[in-house]
């Protein structure tokens, strides 16, 4: 895999960013989709990401077979993704330009083992680690 120069890393909306509840890891191409699944994996090596994917990140990118990914995914895509690699994948986003309004983008229908929960804004993926944290303020009683 080759690190490009080109920036795919853009900012989560502050309101968003604050709810501490997405992984937005600092990568410099425009894998981020896979990245995020990745971290969906091995979320303990997190902190080894936040600035820039060392060389342990990559090489766990190569082992879960995220190259086979065309890339840039689109949300059309997610489907056969799922299927290539036996996930279930979520998809949300927002509707306004500071965050408030969230709401699911694509929601699988596929019954399988490991669910992942992803965020996407301006042609970005990351992963959410905390699905009640962002969307709590909602609805405070129902639990994800």
């Amino acid at each position: 895999m080759t690190y490009n120069t080109e920036s795919d890393f853009r900012l989560l909306p502050t309101f968003i960013q604050s709810k501490r509840a997405i992984l937005n890891p600092m990568n410099n191409d425009h894998y981020s989709f896979g990245w995020a699944i990745v971290l969906f994996y091995h979320p303990n090596e997190w902190s080894m990401c936040k600035f820039k994917p060392s060389q342990r990140i990559m090489d766990r990118f190569t082992q879960q077979k995220m190259e086979e990914i065309k890339y840039p995914v689109q949300i059309g895509d997610v489907p056969s993704i799922e299927d290539q690699f036996n996930l279930r994948i979520n998809v949300f986003t927002f509707a306004d330009t500071l965050g408030y309004r969230r709401h699911s983008l694509y929601i699988s229908k596929k019954r399988k083992q490991d669910e992942v929960n992803l965020f996407y804004w301006e042609g970005r993926f990351a992963w959410i680690k905390f699905l009640s944290r962002l969307f709590h303020d909602i609805n405070k009683y129902v639990i994800y």
